[in-house]
């Protein structure tokens, strides 16, 4: 029976993914033809039927970029990134949308070993370091049995080796899945936003955030929501005021 409500489901899956590439071809044709809310138009259509790819995200930055919307073309090429983190197209235009920002946010410099780390984790998607992992744990189980139970003769420090390996994939698949899934980061996307010392309209104003500022949110009471920026600088603020990336 499971099979049969399958099939139906399946049939309507497909029916949505024709239909969206149908509507993402006509969005590119309105792209190129300089008709850019429309191509964004369509676009949110394909994003509102639950469907997401980096192509869809970068496109519509483009977009808004084209429109000189700089909040949300920022919004979406960050959103391109936290898919594929190399991608460079994206990387750059996100360069050139932040120069139009009011907020000029410098990250707090990591050191020369930080930056090789992130370099390593993001060389690969957190799904490929995942296999990476299980392959080279299995490696390493039948390492072991060759050598303990077969009495093959390998490589001393081979098992050890390939155990540290699979120890650090896992490691780099484990960061990077927290990243995706457990920080949240958000864009601005309000003129002015004044940051708080407390989730209280009340208290006391630390600085103010405008349109296209990233911040990462480290927790939430109500409507308010901690945030940080790259800086280091940190704060309360409505969540009204953000959109998730």
């Amino acid at each position: 029976m499971r099979k049969i409500y399958l099939i139906p489901f399946l049939i309507f899956t497909a029916k949505i993914i024709f239909a969206s590439n149908a509507i993402f071809e006509q969005a590119n044709k309105c792209y190129a033809e300089e008709k850019y809310q429309e191509a964004i138009t369509l676009y949110d259509s394909i994003q509102q039927s639950g469907l997401q790819s980096t192509e869809l995200f970068y496109n519509l930055a483009n977009a808004h970029y084209k429109l000189q919307n700089w909040a949300e073309s920022i919004l979406y090429y960050e959103k391109t990134l936290k898919i594929d983190g190399n991608n460079e197209d994206a990387k750059y235009n996100l360069q050139l949308a932040q120069l139009n920002i009011v907020d000029k946010i410098e990250s707090i410099p990591k050191l020369f070993f930080e930056k090789w780390i992130d370099s390593a984790i993001a060389f690969l998607p957190f799904d490929s370091w995942a296999v990476f992992a299980l392959i080279l744990l299995w490696l390493s189980f039948l390492v072991f049995c060759l050598q303990k139970l077969i009495g093959i003769q390998l490589p001393k420090q081979l098992f050890t080796i390939m155990i540290i390996c699979s120890v650090f994939t896992f490691i780099f698949a484990n960061n990077q899945f927290e990243q995706k899934t457990q920080q949240k980061s958000a864009i601005i996307f309000y003129s002015s936003v004044v940051i708080k010392s407390a989730p209280s309209f009340s208290s006391n104003d630390l600085f103010s955030l405008h349109f296209g500022s990233k911040i990462l949110i480290t927790d939430q009471i109500g409507n308010w929501i901690y945030i940080q920026l790259s800086n280091g600088n940190k704060g309360w603020m409505l969540k009204e005021n953000c959109k998730e990336i």
